[in-house]
């Protein structure tokens, strides 16, 4: 599966407390991307999604120059796709959601005064529904709902460093430990087929990216692009009640 992805803006809201040696960070803001599915020989699915991205990271201090960032990511997006398949034909107007949620934790140490050093681990889930249910192909074949449920471990790193006038510079890159993965093909409406699940047991994923931030007095905006990747092994073959895989 290969995923391209192009963040266009992003607002960034920044919440500063010091309390108790704490820091807290709030994110959030509007998302535009560009997707494309491939399964080699098979088929192609692409098209733009439109969602809100967020994330809250709680800072704790460990010691001189050193904290403990710790926090959950979440993403909705919603859009639509078009098939292409030399096996299948063509359609067009794919509903498509994607929601992905995960936790992240690792220190971030203050390199020098305007430079910031944060590698990081964490825990995935990733859920794209992809609902053709009800429509036609070109040649007459029906499409399915479809749900792919990822499970992944993330490891990472993020550099950053503040420009004069309250500019910051951010890039990261991580690479994604794939654990599970889920297929449910909602097959069952048709007339002699039955709802089946496949498992996915092998694969990685990778991303990157880099934004430019403004702070102001109580809020940020940030913008920049970025791109994800995901590489999955076919999954496993499963046979409905009449044999059918």
């Amino acid at each position: 599966m290969k995923k391209i992805s192009v963040l266009i803006v992003t607002l960034l809201f920044l919440i500063g407390v010091n309390a108790y040696a704490l820091e807290h960070e709030f994110t959030v803001g509007p998302e535009l991307s560009h997707i494309t599915y491939k399964e080699p020989g098979v088929m192609t699915e692409k098209g733009w999604f439109y969602g809100i991205a967020g994330n809250y990271t709680l800072k704790i201090d460990l010691a001189q120059n050193t904290k403990l960032a710790l926090g959950p990511e979440l993403k909705l997006a919603w859009g639509r796709v078009d098939y292409s398949s030399p096996l299948s034909g063509d359609m067009s107007g794919i509903d498509d959601r994607l929601f992905e949620a995960r936790l992240l934790a690792g220190p971030e140490w203050a390199v020098t005064r305007e430079m910031r050093l944060k590698p990081y681990t964490g825990f995935g889930y990733r859920s794209l529904v992809d609902d053709s249910q009800g429509k036609q192909t070109t040649i007459g074949d029906w499409g399915y709902e479809r749900r792919i449920r990822y499970y992944y471990i993330p490891v990472g790193i993020v550099w950053s460093y503040e420009i004069p006038q309250n500019w910051k510079i951010k890039a990261y890159a991580e690479y994604d430990f794939f654990l599970r993965g889920k297929v449910k093909s909602y097959l069952g409406y048709l007339p002699g087929y039955e709802d089946i699940t496949n498992t996915q047991k092998s694969g990685y994923g990778i991303r990157g990216g880099v934004n430019v931030s403004k702070k102001f007095t109580t809020w940020s905006i940030m913008a920049g692009p970025y791109v994800k990747y995901w590489k999955i092994k076919d999954s496993d073959i499963t046979y409905d009640s009449w044999r059918r895989g």
